[in-house]
């Protein structure tokens, strides 16, 4: 991600703390689409899988807006890391209605 995108994820992450669920709750991931929405946004579908104590606790399917930004890499570690030099600048989910 570029500055502005982590500190979208960041903010996230203070309000919803990934690590207080380890070993409590599993989610799968099943990407149902990715779609150009414009020159440079995609929007990504996907189906989440919520396991609590290995058992189905429920389905959800969320959406995203990515915007991303092209940064051409110009050291050997970040050609390493991100050849390509796509980064992600803004981002925006939700829940989709039932």
């Amino acid at each position: 991600t570029t500055d502005r995108g982590a500190v979208s994820l960041n903010d996230y992450a203070r309000l919803n703390d990934p690590f207080a669920k380890v070993g409590k709750i599993q989610i799968a991931i099943d990407v149902s689409s990715v779609i150009r929405a414009s020159p440079d946004s995609f929007r990504v579908a996907w189906t989440e899988r919520r396991y609590e104590s290995g058992s189905l606790a429920s389905t959800e399917r969320w959406t995203a807006i990515l915007t991303i930004v092209i940064q051409q890499p110009h050291n050997a570690d970040r050609l390493k890391a991100n050849p390509l030099g796509v980064y992600v600048n803004a981002i925006n989910w939700s829940k989709e209605l039932s």
